[in-house]
């Protein structure tokens, strides 16, 4: 499977716990976007569950360190898959509503290639493609109208 080269320079990513959506701006000015669903499980549930604890030789043994562990796991892959997608980087605006737009700014300076790049990090709420595009692309100030002279 081929990888779709792109001529992308500016980035606006905005991230959560389930998705990331990708925008990025070419040397046109063109932007076009993506979206990469996560893998993570926040919430683990199995049949029949009544407590968080087994029972192993007398002893019981609390899951909520191997969940917190696979947690983790699931994140950082998550976030690489994301920092993987970019390339060819000018600037980078991180979006998000929860403490993982941090988390992926850690993870791009990990990266030699992101290391002398700036970066942006601002909260926001749920945001739409358009929005996020619109980051990018910041709309002009508008113009007044200036009257023409009424025709006698």
């Amino acid at each position: 499977m081929k990888k779709k080269t792109t001529n992308c320079l500016q980035y606006a990513i905005w991230i959560d716990l389930q998705k990331a959506v990708i925008a990025c701006k070419d040397e046109e000015g063109k932007v076009s976007t993506e979206s990469v669903q996560s893998e993570i499980d926040t919430r683990v549930r199995f049949d029949g569950e009544g407590s968080n604890k087994n029972r192993l030789f007398g002893a019981t043994l609390n899951q909520e360190k191997h969940a917190q562990n696979k947690l983790q796991q699931q994140r950082k892959a998550f976030l690489k898959s994301v920092v993987g997608k970019m390339n060819k980087v000018e600037s980078v605006i991180i979006l998000g509503p929860a403490d993982t737009k941090y988390e992926l700014h850690k993870e791009m300076e990990k990266k030699k290639a992101f290391s002398s790049i700036p970066v942006q990090v601002k909260s926001a709420d749920k945001m739409k493609i358009h929005e996020i595009k619109a980051v990018l692309n910041p709309a002009p100030p508008p113009r007044s109208i200036a009257r023409m002279p009424r025709a006698k």
